[in-house]
C-alpha cells in the first residue's frame, strides 16, 4: 500500500506505523516480518527482521517490537591494508508502546526505544595507525502518535519519530541525528461487509533533519521545497469474504527517486494471516524486493 499504513494501523503493526492504533485494537495479536533487502543488486547478507506485539485492554494497550537490519560483513585492515577479518554491521532498536484512547474516537500513544549499531569506521584519514575497525554506537528516541476517528470509516493519523539524542562516536568525537520523520495520513472505507472490505489511504512522509535548511529561500520557498520532496503514498486494500487481501499502492518520492506501484497480498485462515508485500518496482535499478509477513491473532 505504498507505506501508506499510517491511518488504518490497528494491529500489532501498529507498534511501527502508528502506537495510538493499539488502542483501537480488540485482540492481543504477534507479528513477524522478513525482507531480503534489494536481493539481486546488493550482496545476499542484507537482511531486514520485525516483531510486533499487542496487548489491547478496556481503553488502553501495550505493544512491543523489536527491529533488526544487518548490512552483512565487511572487511577490517590496519594501515598498511592488511587484512584483519570481518566485523558484521548491523542496528536493532527494541522498543516499548503505550496507548490510550482519551475519547471514543480519539487514541494518543507513545514510545520509547533503545538503538544499538555496530558497523565499520574508516580511521585511516584521521588516526592512520588504527587502519580500519569494527566498533559501535547508541542512543534513544521517543515515538509520538496520535489517531482519529472522527467517522465510522474515516481515521486520520499522525506521528513524529525518533525523537531523541544524536549518535555519538567516542572515538572522533562526530555525532550524527537519528532519523526524525513525521507522517500525516487519513484512510477512508467506502464498503465493508461481509463479502468485501474497501480501505483507501493517502500518506505524507517528510524526513525532519535539516528541514528549512536553505536560507536563500522565503518561508513560502522553503514550504513548497519540503512539501515537494516529501514522499507521498496512497494505498488500496480490498480484504474478500474475511479472508483473502488484495493490495496496490503508488508512491512518489523525488529527493530518493522512488517512484512506482507497490503491490502485495495475503490469506487468513483461524487467525494466522500470511502476507507478501512487493515495493521492487519503485526504484530506479533493477532488483527485488519482497517482505513476507506473518501473524496471529489470540482471540
Amino acid at each position: 500500500m505504498a507505506y501508506a499504513r499510517t491511518a488504518v494501523a490497528d494491529d500489532a503493526a501498529a507498534n511501527y506505523y502508528n502506537s495510538a492504533g493499539l488502542a483501537f485494537s480488540q485482540t492481543p495479536s504477534i507479528s513477524a516480518s522478513y525482507l531480503g533487502y534489494l536481493a539481486g543488486l546488493c550482496p545476499d547478507d542484507l537482511h531486514y527482521f520485525y516483531l510486533g506485539m499487542s496487548y489491547p485492554m478496556v481503553n488502553s494497550a501495550w505493544g512491543f517490537d523489536l527491529t533488526f537490519i544487518t548490512l552483512g560483513e565487511a572487511e577490517t585492515r590496519d594501515y598498511l591494508g592488511h587484512y584483519l577479518g570481518t566485523g558484521l554491521v548491523w542496528r536493532i532498536a527494541p522498543k516499548i508502546c503505550y496507548a490510550r484512547r482519551v475519547m471514543d474516537r480519539l487514541s494518543l500513544g507513545i514510545a520509547w526505544k533503545f538503538i544499538y549499531e555496530r558497523f565499520v569506521w574508516d580511521y585511516c584519514f584521521l588516526m592512520p595507525q588504527l587502519g580500519w575497525s569494527d566498533t559501535d554506537t547508541k542512543s534513544w528516541a521517543l515515538d509520538f502518535n496520535v489517531l482519529y476517528k472522527p467517522l465510522h470509516n474515516l481515521s486520520i493519523g499522525a506521528v513524529v519519530h525518533n525523537v531523541g539524542p544524536n549518535f555519538h562516536y567516542e572515538e572522533t568525537g562526530a555525532t550524527d541525528p537519528l532519523p526524525r520523520l513525521t507522517r500525516v495520513a487519513v484512510a477512508y472505507i467506502p464498503l465493508d461487509n461481509r463479502y468485501i472490505k474497501c480501505t483507501l489511504s493517502g500518506e505524507i512522509t517528510k524526513i525532519l533533519v535539516s528541514i528549512f535548511a536553505d536560507e536563500d529561500n522565503d518561508f513560502w520557498q522553503s514550504l513548497k521545497y519540503e512539501f515537494d520532496t516529501a514522499r507521498k503514498g496512497i494505498g488500496l486494500e480490498l480484504i474478500l469474504f474475511r479472508m483473502l487481501f488484495l493490495r496496490t499502492g503508488y508512491i512518489n518520492e523525488s529527493e530518493e527517486r522512488l517512484y512506482g506501484f507497490t503491490f502485495g497480498g495475503g490469506i487468513e485462515y483461524k487467525n494466522f494471516r500470511l502476507d507478501v508485500g512487493v515495493d521492487e518496482n519503485i526504484f530506479y535499478f533493477r532488483t527485488q524486493n519482497r517482505t513476507v509477513s506473518i501473524s496471529y491473532r489470540f482471540d
